[in-house]
């Protein structure tokens, strides 16, 4: 029940400090005609072309690519070609992975003392006990006593 919670918790945690982040756009303009491709490399599609000065959006950064959207495309160009006061990459958060053990579980047959192999105790059948004085044999009818 706790590693729930403790999972909970975490995903949580993850979500508030990742969520915001990505949520963040910052504007940027253009310093020079560029392509605009489909993937963050120029091994992709070109979509379109953007002309100097053109303001855009940029949605996220990776390696040296940008997502953005402008000038009414939307796609990948290059960070050498954007430039503007509000644009800064947005800054990644990776979290520390979380590890958690199970508690330390040790099977009940392990170190047990041999004797506890053995099958259970059975009681000792009771003693014989001496005939009764008197005549109170009980034995069938016709037979005498011992």
């Amino acid at each position: 029940m706790n590693f729930r919670k403790l999972v909970t918790a975490a995903a949580m945690l993850a979500g508030m400090v990742l969520l915001p982040a990505a949520a963040i756009a910052a504007n940027a303009y253009v310093t020079g005609n560029v392509n605009v491709r489909s993937g963050p490399g120029t091994g992709y599609d070109r979509v379109g072309t953007l002309s100097a000065g053109t303001t855009v959006n940029v949605r996220g950064c990776e390696a040296n690519w940008c997502n953005i959207r402008g000038g009414g495309l939307r796609g990948w160009v290059s960070a050498n070609y954007l430039s503007g006061a509000s644009y800064r990459p947005p800054v990644v958060v990776v979290p520390p992975p979380i590890i958690v053990r199970p508690p330390h579980y040790r099977p009940p047959h392990w170190n047990r003392p041999p004797h506890w192999n053995r099958p259970p105790h059975r009681p000792r059948p009771p003693k014989p006990r001496p005939p009764r004085p008197g005549n109170h044999c009980k034995i069938a009818p016709g037979f005498p006593c011992p």
